[in-house]
């Protein structure tokens, strides 16, 4: 899957003035550029809450080109409702393009842009793949930004708003639920070794001030003991070891 791609939050100010929203970005051959254009007569609804107020935060996490008996690719959407309130959804292309044939009749003074189709190159290609989310990013975040879009009927049924997905209502939502686990799983796991080795460094600490303790109960009696003297005799010769007192 790609790296996900995440929009960086901006304070745009009151958006009484503004009449062009754009989000841009450089493909591999190409800029490209994606706008709202708002007309003098929509200005006055715009929405002027803070992104925290919205209704929805969707933000494309990334895209897997899927086999079963078509090839065909979705893109994975993290719609975030509130902090404690979250799901995924999975949409293709075509169903942006249906979103986006009902947002121009439903609202005729905005231009909703989506990044074009592509007719005779290799529609699988992972640079075109990661141009056409970071296009399909900025359609969501320009829909969004408006409270009469982001709430019409078309909009919440795309974002499931009225009826969020469980983890196990379809193939997809099943595996971003279990893809969810695992990254948690192991996430617990790598924190688990890394806790596990402080114990160790600990034990280690540990047992190196017993032993020094111990040296230093015993020491008084080490001082006071007498030259020893070991002989050990033999058919060759004798040896003699003396061992002097620990302060010498």
């Amino acid at each position: 899957m790609a790296t996900p791609y995440v929009p960086r939050r901006s304070s745009l100010g009151s958006l009484s003035n503004i009449t062009l929203i754009r989000t841009k970005f450089i493909g591999l051959y190409r800029s490209m550029e994606y706008c709202i254009q708002l007309s003098e007569d929509s200005e006055q609804n715009i929405d002027t809450r803070s992104w925290e107020d919205r209704p929805a935060t969707p933000t494309i996490l990334g895209y897997e080109v899927m086999e079963e008996r078509a090839k065909f690719t979705v893109y994975k959407i993290l719609v975030k409702r509130n902090p404690e309130e979250n799901w995924v959804v999975f949409r293709r292309y075509t169903d942006f393009s249906r979103l986006n044939d009902k947002l121009k009749e439903m609202f005729p003074g905005f231009r909703l842009a989506l990044p074009p189709k592509r007719w005779f190159k290799d529609n699988y290609n992972p640079d075109f793949l990661e141009d056409r989310q970071l296009g399909l990013q900025a359609f969501l975040q320009n829909l969004i930004a408006h409270k009469d879009i982001a709430n019409c009927l078309a909009v919440r049924e795309f974002l499931c708003l009225d009826d969020p997905p469980g983890p196990f209502d379809s193939l997809e939502e099943s595996r971003a639920f279990c893809e969810t686990l695992e990254e948690t799983n192991y996430r617990l796991q790598k924190e688990l070794i890394e806790k596990q080795k402080e114990v160790e460094a600990l034990k280690k600490i540990l047992n190196e001030k017993e032993v020094y303790i111990h040296v230093l109960e015993n020491r008084p009696q080490f001082q006071n003991q007498q030259t020893e003297q070991y002989f050990i005799t033999g058919e060759a010769a004798e040896l003699v070891i003396s061992k002097q007192n620990s302060s010498t």
